[in-house]
């Protein structure tokens, strides 16, 4: 056996069929239907039969045989370290724009690791480059038809994309991407805006250029940059401001209105944080077309506005006990939750204050959710009067765990702070969980609303 390590198993999914059997976190996987796996696209395939057998190495070098028996494509609920199985493809650009080259020291070690793994690209949704993909992988993407890709393409003029990707690969990923399109590969892209560099004209050229590949491109992310206060060594950028941000939405509009027509998509969509930048609603919940890049931070915000609806609509007047809670976020988010505050407030019996927390790690000039550490939240909330519990954006933490940012827990926070904390993900969520500490025992029509 060549592979005698094994895979070591980072997280099992609660209930999944490795739940079930009995697997843990901690254990090595060695092989599968009696196979090594080479990788993660490999297990992935083999993952989808209906009857598996498995070898694995417990974390007291036990040997285990486990057979599951599961319905076809159901995945087994195992995650790896590393997530690709075996040697990560890391990042070799050094974008001038690089949110990883901004990060201050005190940080989980992985959020100092910069991937541009096709693999991840494919099953999670990272986002790429191709600048570094070798003629082996493009043809194992076309081989094994892995779309949809997403690709960070920023520019699509060479000269400037040496200079926004500080990379000598530039070029190779535009041609690499060409190949994909040609081959039949679907991709999402995004364009990370820098005022200065790629915005205007340069931009409109990205746009087309992305346009021109055909079909195959199926959607156009424009994210503005983001900037921390540790920036250094890297060239001076400019943030957008809302006269700059409103003219950009006038023009992606008229942009919009146009590729609709031509070719029944919208096409390019705009980041939240445009939006509340700029003072202006949000696109309708059919503008976002089924969120295409909604881990992009493209339709989030809407989403939580849709929850935000339903909720107002459910017949929930009062709850049996008086419950206040506070409701932590960052400032990107203020209008929704704002306006959440004040649809659960009309609940007799229940006091929902809001609590916005400036980004005292990164700089106040970064205001989404995702990126507030757990200290920065300590500092804000210690010593308020916070109520009976304190509700977080689950982005705070990290994927399976109740971690920040910073390594701190949300025990922690209820250690300081003398009061629960719980991580939520959106409105319905909140609320499940208000009625849950109320003790409400509404019928099982009234709570499925919110599951």
């Amino acid at each position: 056996m060549n592979n005698i390590k094994g895979h070591l198993v980072d997280h099992v999914t609660g209930g999944s069929p490795a739940d079930q059997a009995g697997i843990k976190a901690g254990w090595r996987l060695l092989r599968l239907d009696n196979q090594e796996i080479g990788d993660i696209i490999d297990y992935k395939i083999i993952e989808s039969d209906t009857s598996l057998r498995l070898l694995l190495m417990d974390d007291r070098g036990i040997l285990r045989r486990v057979k599951i028996h599961k319905p076809a494509d159901t995945p087994l609920g195992l995650s790896f370290d590393p997530p690709t199985m075996d040697r990560l493809q890391h990042c070799r650009n050094r974008c001038i724009f690089c949110f990883v080259e901004q990060n201050p020291p005190g940080l989980r070690k992985p959020l100092y690791v910069k991937d541009d793994d096709y693999r991840l690209s494919f099953l999670y949704g990272n986002f790429i480059t191709l600048n570094r993909m070798t003629g082996d992988e493009i043809e194992r993407v076309k081989k094994l038809q892995l779309s949809p890709l997403y690709v960070s393409v920023h520019t699509t003029n060479p000269a400037l994309r040496k200079v926004m990707f500080n990379s000598g690969g530039a070029e190779k990923g535009l041609e690499n991407l060409k190949k994909l399109v040609a081959a039949g590969i679907q991709i999402h892209t995004q364009i990370v805006l820098c005022p200065d560099f790629n915005t205007g004209e340069e931009m409109d050229r990205t746009i087309r250029d992305l346009d021109n590949l055909g079909r195959g491109i199926l959607s156009v992310a424009l994210v503005p940059v983001g900037l921390t206060r540790h920036r250094s060594g890297l060239p001076a950028l400019e943030r957008f401001d809302p006269g700059s941000t409103k003219k950009l939405i006038d023009h992606i509009s008229v942009l919009q209105k146009k590729y609709l027509q031509r070719r029944g998509s919208r096409f390019i969509f705009l980041a939240d944080e445009f939006y509340n930048l700029a003072g202006l609603p949000l696109p309708g919940d059919d503008e976002y077309e089924n969120y295409p890049q909604l881990e992009n931070g493209v339709g989030l915000a809407r989403q939580f506005m849709k929850q935000l609806e339903e909720l107002s609509q459910a017949d929930i007047k009062k709850l049996p006990r008086n419950i206040s809670a506070t409701v932590v976020s960052g400032l990107a988010a203020k209008p929704q939750v704002l306006k959440m505050a004040e649809t659960l407030n009309r609940v007799d019996n229940l006091k929902v204050s809001p609590v916005f927390v400036k980004n005292r790690f990164f700089g106040e000039d970064v205001t989404v959710s995702g990126l507030l550490t757990g200290n920065d939240l300590l500092v804000t909330l210690e010593g308020k009067q916070v109520g009976d519990v304190v509700f977080v954006p689950s982005v705070m933490l990290k994927e399976n765990s109740n971690l920040f940012l910073d390594d701190l827990k949300l025990s922690d926070l209820e250690e300081t702070l003398q009061v629960r904390v719980r991580a939520v993900s959106g409105p319905k969520e909140l609320f499940n969980q208000i009625l849950e500490i109320a003790g409400r025992q509404g019928s099982k029509r009234k709570r499925g609303a919110y599951s």
